[in-house]
Protein backbone atom coordinates (compact mmCIF):
# COMPACT_ATOMS: atom_id res chain seq x y z
CA UNK A 1 0.00 0.00 0.00
CA UNK A 2 1.40 3.39 -1.10
CA UNK A 3 2.18 5.56 2.03
CA UNK A 4 0.29 8.90 0.09
CA UNK A 5 -2.91 6.83 0.73
CA UNK A 6 -2.66 6.49 4.21
CA UNK A 7 -3.31 9.26 7.00
CA UNK A 8 -2.62 9.22 10.58
CA UNK A 9 -5.89 11.07 12.26
CA UNK A 10 -7.33 11.36 8.81
CA UNK A 11 -10.11 14.52 9.88
CA UNK A 12 -12.75 12.81 7.85
CA UNK A 13 -16.27 12.82 8.94
CA UNK A 14 -18.61 10.45 9.91
CA UNK A 15 -20.43 8.69 7.72
CA UNK A 16 -22.86 5.99 6.99
CA UNK A 17 -23.92 4.12 3.96
CA UNK A 18 -26.87 6.22 2.25
CA UNK A 19 -28.90 2.98 2.66
CA UNK A 20 -28.51 2.54 6.22
CA UNK A 21 -29.60 5.99 6.45
CA UNK A 22 -33.05 5.45 4.24
CA UNK A 23 -33.29 2.36 6.12
CA UNK A 24 -33.18 4.09 9.47
CA UNK A 25 -35.49 6.86 8.27
CA UNK A 26 -38.22 4.56 7.14
CA UNK A 27 -38.03 3.05 10.17
CA UNK A 28 -38.34 5.99 12.35
CA UNK A 29 -41.55 7.41 9.99
CA UNK A 30 -43.71 3.78 10.17
CA UNK A 31 -46.12 4.64 12.83
CA UNK A 32 -46.64 0.91 12.66
CA UNK A 33 -43.92 -0.30 14.07
CA UNK A 34 -44.75 -4.36 15.58
CA UNK A 35 -43.14 -4.62 19.02
CA UNK A 36 -41.03 -7.57 18.09
CA UNK A 37 -39.27 -5.48 15.33
CA UNK A 38 -38.08 -2.85 18.03
CA UNK A 39 -37.85 -5.25 20.50
CA UNK A 40 -34.85 -6.84 17.33
CA UNK A 41 -33.66 -3.10 16.70
CA UNK A 42 -33.15 -2.82 20.31
CA UNK A 43 -31.89 -6.46 21.29
CA UNK A 44 -28.16 -7.08 20.63
CA UNK A 45 -24.59 -5.26 21.37
CA UNK A 46 -23.28 -2.76 19.10
CA UNK A 47 -20.01 -4.04 17.74
CA UNK A 48 -17.40 -0.74 18.21
CA UNK A 49 -13.82 -1.42 16.06
CA UNK A 50 -10.69 0.57 16.31
CA UNK A 51 -8.10 0.61 14.16
CA UNK A 52 -4.91 2.03 15.54
CA UNK A 53 -1.30 2.06 15.41
CA UNK A 54 1.40 2.62 17.73
CA UNK A 55 2.95 4.24 14.91
CA UNK A 56 0.42 7.11 14.84
CA UNK A 57 0.50 9.67 17.38
CA UNK A 58 -2.88 10.43 18.32
CA UNK A 59 -4.18 6.85 18.14
CA UNK A 60 -3.34 6.43 21.99
CA UNK A 61 -5.89 9.24 22.72
CA UNK A 62 -8.62 6.73 20.65
CA UNK A 63 -7.23 3.53 22.88
CA UNK A 64 -8.00 5.39 26.12
CA UNK A 65 -11.52 6.35 24.61
CA UNK A 66 -12.63 2.86 23.65
CA UNK A 67 -11.15 1.77 27.00
CA UNK A 68 -13.38 3.92 29.02
CA UNK A 69 -16.54 2.93 26.37
CA UNK A 70 -15.44 -1.14 27.37
CA UNK A 71 -15.03 0.01 30.79
CA UNK A 72 -18.64 1.53 30.70
CA UNK A 73 -17.81 4.77 31.62
CA UNK A 74 -20.77 6.19 29.28
CA UNK A 75 -24.47 6.04 29.82
CA UNK A 76 -25.28 4.08 26.55
CA UNK A 77 -28.83 2.12 26.27
CA UNK A 78 -26.77 -0.43 23.89
CA UNK A 79 -24.46 -3.00 25.16
CA UNK A 80 -21.06 -2.63 23.10
CA UNK A 81 -18.56 -4.88 22.17
CA UNK A 82 -15.20 -2.84 21.99
CA UNK A 83 -12.57 -4.89 19.37
CA UNK A 84 -9.08 -3.01 18.91
CA UNK A 85 -6.75 -4.13 15.91
CA UNK A 86 -3.47 -2.80 15.26
CA UNK A 87 -2.69 -1.98 11.60
CA UNK A 88 1.10 -1.99 10.28
CA UNK A 89 0.52 -0.02 7.27
CA UNK A 90 2.72 2.77 9.81
CA UNK A 91 5.56 0.35 10.14
CA UNK A 92 7.51 2.26 7.66
CA UNK A 93 7.83 5.29 9.28
CA UNK A 94 10.54 4.11 12.18
CA UNK A 95 8.34 2.89 14.60
CA UNK A 96 7.42 -0.83 14.11
CA UNK A 97 4.42 -2.01 16.56
CA UNK A 98 4.74 -4.91 17.50
CA UNK A 99 0.71 -5.74 18.03
CA UNK A 100 0.70 -4.31 14.20
CA UNK A 101 -1.03 -7.32 11.96
CA UNK A 102 -1.39 -7.48 8.56
CA UNK A 103 -4.52 -9.17 8.62
CA UNK A 104 -5.76 -6.06 11.02
CA UNK A 105 -5.11 -3.53 7.76
CA UNK A 106 -6.72 -6.45 5.26
CA UNK A 107 -9.53 -6.09 7.67
CA UNK A 108 -9.86 -2.11 7.58
CA UNK A 109 -8.88 -2.44 4.27
CA UNK A 110 -12.22 -3.85 3.92
CA UNK A 111 -14.17 -1.19 5.50
CA UNK A 112 -12.55 1.51 3.60
CA UNK A 113 -13.91 -0.45 0.33
CA UNK A 114 -17.38 -1.39 1.89
CA UNK A 115 -17.38 1.92 3.25
CA UNK A 116 -16.84 3.68 -0.03
CA UNK A 117 -13.86 5.80 1.40
CA UNK A 118 -10.54 7.16 -0.36
CA UNK A 119 -7.89 7.30 2.79
CA UNK A 120 -6.97 4.94 5.38
CA UNK A 121 -6.67 6.51 8.26
CA UNK A 122 -5.79 5.74 12.26
CA UNK A 123 -7.39 6.00 14.54
CA UNK A 124 -10.27 5.10 12.68
CA UNK A 125 -13.43 3.45 14.47
CA UNK A 126 -16.23 1.67 12.20
CA UNK A 127 -19.51 0.53 14.10
CA UNK A 128 -21.30 -2.03 13.65
CA UNK A 129 -19.48 -2.27 10.33
CA UNK A 130 -22.06 0.70 9.01
CA UNK A 131 -20.17 3.78 9.77
CA UNK A 132 -16.84 5.21 11.00
CA UNK A 133 -15.62 8.36 13.04
CA UNK A 134 -12.39 9.51 14.06
CA UNK A 135 -11.68 7.14 16.93
CA UNK A 136 -10.42 10.18 19.37
CA UNK A 137 -13.31 12.20 18.65
CA UNK A 138 -16.01 11.01 21.93
CA UNK A 139 -18.89 13.44 20.50
CA UNK A 140 -19.05 11.49 17.26
CA UNK A 141 -18.22 7.72 18.88
CA UNK A 142 -20.99 7.93 20.84
CA UNK A 143 -23.40 9.45 18.19
CA UNK A 144 -22.24 6.43 16.10
CA UNK A 145 -22.95 3.86 18.32
CA UNK A 146 -26.68 5.94 19.59
CA UNK A 147 -27.70 5.26 15.80
CA UNK A 148 -26.23 2.14 14.81
CA UNK A 149 -28.91 -0.54 14.09
CA UNK A 150 -29.00 -3.00 16.38
CA UNK A 151 -29.65 -6.99 15.86
CA UNK A 152 -30.80 -9.64 17.94
CA UNK A 153 -28.32 -11.57 20.18
CA UNK A 154 -28.32 -14.66 19.23
CA UNK A 155 -29.72 -17.70 21.89
CA UNK A 156 -27.65 -20.73 22.65
CA UNK A 157 -26.44 -22.74 25.64
CA UNK A 158 -22.82 -23.88 26.05
CA UNK A 159 -22.07 -27.05 28.06
CA UNK A 160 -18.20 -27.56 29.15
CA UNK A 161 -18.33 -31.38 30.24
CA UNK A 162 -15.73 -33.07 28.65
CA UNK A 163 -16.23 -37.08 28.57
CA UNK A 164 -12.49 -37.35 29.75
CA UNK A 165 -9.69 -35.04 31.11
CA UNK A 166 -7.86 -35.51 27.48
CA UNK A 167 -11.18 -34.40 25.47
CA UNK A 168 -10.71 -31.30 23.64
CA UNK A 169 -14.27 -31.12 22.15
CA UNK A 170 -17.26 -28.50 23.57
CA UNK A 171 -20.80 -29.03 22.51
CA UNK A 172 -22.47 -26.02 21.76
CA UNK A 173 -26.27 -26.19 21.10
CA UNK A 174 -28.05 -23.12 19.09
CA UNK A 175 -31.63 -24.29 18.89
CA UNK A 176 -31.63 -27.99 19.01
CA UNK A 177 -28.74 -28.26 16.82
CA UNK A 178 -25.56 -28.97 17.81
CA UNK A 179 -22.50 -27.60 16.73
CA UNK A 180 -18.75 -29.52 18.06
CA UNK A 181 -15.61 -27.00 18.40
CA UNK A 182 -11.63 -28.71 18.62
CA UNK A 183 -9.87 -26.86 20.62
CA UNK A 184 -5.75 -27.02 19.37
CA UNK A 185 -4.10 -26.63 22.41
Amino acid sequence: MAPSLLACFGRSKSSSSPSAAVKRDQFSASQTVDASVEEQRRGGPVVVELFSSQGCATSPEAEVLLSRLGRGDFALEAPVIVLAFHVDYWDYAGWKDPFGSSQSTVRQKAYIESLNLDTMFTPQVVVQGRSHCVGNEEEALLSAIMSAQRFPSPAFQVNFPFPNPNAKLVQVDERDQPIGIMFDG
